[in-house]
């Protein structure tokens, strides 16, 4: 009898931000809420305020996005998703201290 090891899938925070019309959702890897990044000349932070809304696994997290028009997205497992299912192309990632950081923006 073979045991299958199942690994632990990824989660994040997700969490839409509505303002009329406006959406915009802020996402991250869990690991990387309350993050203060400082590199150079980019300051970036990962609020509670953005992006502490539900937790849920990346594979939830991900169809979400692909629907929004506005979102930014911080950690390394979520980016590499996104890149991965060619909704962010890598050329647009930003990284602030080894963790990167992607802004999508359809007007």
């Amino acid at each position: 009898m073979t045991r299958q090891i199942k690994t632990p899938e990824f989660e994040g925070f997700i969490k839409v931000h509505q303002k009329g019309n406006e959406v915009t959702i802020g996402a991250c890897d869990v690991e990387c809420i309350g993050l203060s990044l400082h590199e150079g000349k980019f300051q970036f932070q990962v609020t509670e305020a953005f992006f502490h809304g539900d937790r849920k696994p990346i594979s939830q997290i991900i169809p979400i996005l692909q629907k929004s028009t506005n979102f930014t997205a911080v950690g390394e497992h979520l980016i590499s998703k996104l890149v991965e299912l060619h909704i962010i192309h890598p050329g647009g990632i930003l990284e602030i201290e080894g963790i990167p950081i992607a802004m999508k923006i359809i007007f």
